[in-house]
């Protein structure tokens, strides 16, 4: 099941990396520059960009790095990543193929590690989350991001429902708490964390992982059938002949123990 999934995140990102590269969301997205602000990234650092997607943290955090890894499994978004360090002359920005899973560095190897939504498309999510304490020095910073949900356990399973149906490749999106108790675990002590809510327009959103128009119907019309738990965080509203929607994304600083 891992591999399949691992699978479909190539095949899904592989035909959507131009689509990442422009999107707002991911490209200007505010967790963006409330991560920039928690992590205080230093000149001396080498830092490690796990699922980089476009390559949008690494990008940002670049210049203020001695040297960074944007990396990620699909060749496509590296291949992306690589074309837009070089548009702004980032030569201390290096890609390279990884699984978060699995990362290929050595222990204790980095001052900080940053992965910005995408923890909802590993399979293995608690393996990754080790994996980040691993590669970090003991002290080391996690800058983090991705979706959440709400507590409420039949909802969050109706919010993922909703996500996998317009992405194959989605695993979960877990509530705050989750997320906060799985860092501990992994030895990741979260010294802050901030939320925020994001809107889409649905059509937009939908065509960035090329959605069919039956599956558009579908999604719509769970729209219209949330739990009633959801509505703080879908919030949905009808405007201009379309649908917009929020999502809810979190912000987390973490620290390995020394």
């Amino acid at each position: 099941m891992s591999d399949e999934l691992k699978a479909k995140v190539q095949a899904q990102f592989g035909a959507s990396a131009e689509g990442y590269a422009t999107s707002d969301i991911h490209a200007k997205g505010e967790s963006l520059g409330i991560l920039l602000e928690l992590v205080k990234p230093q000149p001396d650092w080498l830092a490690l960009d796990v699922a980089t997607g476009a390559g949008h943290t690494a990008l940002l955090f670049a210049p203020h790095l001695a040297h960074v890894i944007a990396s990620d499994l699909t060749e496509a978004m590296l291949r992306k990543t690589a074309e837009l360090a070089a548009a702004r002359n980032l030569t201390n920005l290096e890609t390279k193929a990884a699984d978060a899973e699995e990362l290929p560095f050595d222990d204790a190897l980095f001052d900080l590690v940053t992965c910005r939504l995408a923890f909802h498309h590993f399979p293995n999510p608690r393996q990754a989350l080790s994996e980040f304490a691993r590669v970090l020095k003991p002290g080391g910073t996690l800058g983090f991001t991705d979706n959440i949900t709400v507590p409420d356990k039949q909802a969050a399973g109706y919010y993922n429902a909703y996500e996998k149906l317009r992405d194959p490749s989605h695993n979960w999106v877990y509530p705050l708490v989750r997320l906060q108790a799985m860092f501990e675990k992994a030895g990741l002590q979260v010294e802050a964390s901030r939320q925020l809510s994001k809107e889409f327009e649905f059509h937009k959103w939908a065509d960035r992982q090329h959605v069919s128009d039956a599956d558009k119907e579908k999604l719509l019309e769970m729209m219209r059938h949330i739990p009633e738990a959801l509505n703080p965080l879908f919030a949905p509203r009808w405007a201009d002949g379309t649908m917009y929607f929020s999502l809810w994304e979190t912000v987390i600083f973490a620290k390995k123990g020394t």
